[in-house]
Order: C-alpha cells, then sequence, then structure tokens
C-alpha cells in the first residue's frame, strides 16, 4: 500500500512540474481581425498559452474570445530568438493564425492545423492569381 501510494504521489509531482513548463502565458497586441481553425478573432491584446502539448490556446485580454486550436511541434528557425511571435498568413483582407513559435517556451512552438475557412479562402486566391495572398506577417508575443 505504501508502495502505490508513493508511486501516485510520485507520478503527481511530475504532473505538477510538466503543467508548469505549459503554463507560461505570453501576451500580444494583433491589430487586426483574424481566423484561428474556424473561430474569428477581433483585433486587440492577447494572452497565448499551452494548456497541454499541441495545443494553443488564445483569449483576449476581456476574456470574451476564446480559441483553442491544435497543432504540430514547430522544428522551423526562429527569425527572432529575443521573443516569440505569432505568424498569420493573409489571404485577400483576412489573417489565419499559422505558427506560433517561441525560444523560451517549447510548447508553444506549433504549426497550427488548417481550417476550412483559411482552406477556402486559399481557393480563393489560387482562382484569382493574387500574388500578394499567402504572405505572411509577424506579431511579436512579449
Amino acid at each position: 500500500m505504501k508502495r502505490i501510494s508513493g508511486i501516485a504521489l510520485l507520478t503527481l509531482g511530475a504532473l505538477a512540474t510538466c503543467t508548469g513548463a505549459f503554463a507560461q502565458q505570453l501576451k500580444a497586441n494583433i491589430p487586426f481581425e483574424f481566423t484561428v481553425g474556424n473561430t474569428t478573432m477581433p483585433a486587440g491584446e492577447y494572452s497565448v498559452w499551452s494548456p497541454v502539448h499541441d495545443l494553443i490556446e488564445l483569449r483576449n485580454a476581456n476574456n470574451q474570445s476564446i480559441a483553442i486550436v491544435t497543432g504540430n511541434q514547430s522544428y522551423e528557425e526562429l527569425k527572432s530568438k529575443s521573443g516569440g511571435q505569432l505568424v498569420f498568413a493573409k489571404y485577400g483582407d483576412q489573417y489565419f493564425l499559422d505558427h506560433v513559435h517561441c525560444p523560451s517556451v517549447i510548447a508553444l512552438n506549433l504549426d497550427i492545423a488548417t481550417g476550412k475557412a483559411e482552406k477556402r479562402a486559399r481557393a480563393r486566391s489560387l482562382e484569382a492569381k493574387n500574388p500578394s495572398d499567402g504572405q505572411k506577417t509577424l506579431v511579436a508575443m512579449r
């Protein structure tokens, strides 16, 4: 019985340690409306964090807009070694969260899964043959 209790305490301690690594929040001021997955978010101040592996939560300052999206661990080299970045793809006048990069929090390095809205916008862009579509826009996190 003591052995089971000891293992349970060790497991809980390990989980608490891992959760602390994911719990760091970063802030970003996003100056444009954007889409995460299939959720449209207004411009504004956001907190960005990873509650669990391969998952990102964005929450605006007044907690009225929340998006939770999955992604794959990103190994792309960061353009900035000092601070994190949110990378958006732009099609027409729509922005879509594409990547989250953060050198100080490994859990915040994700390639965001493409949602249906982005797939539709990309298809319209290809049909219109707009060369500026698909460009990347960077927003710094602090």
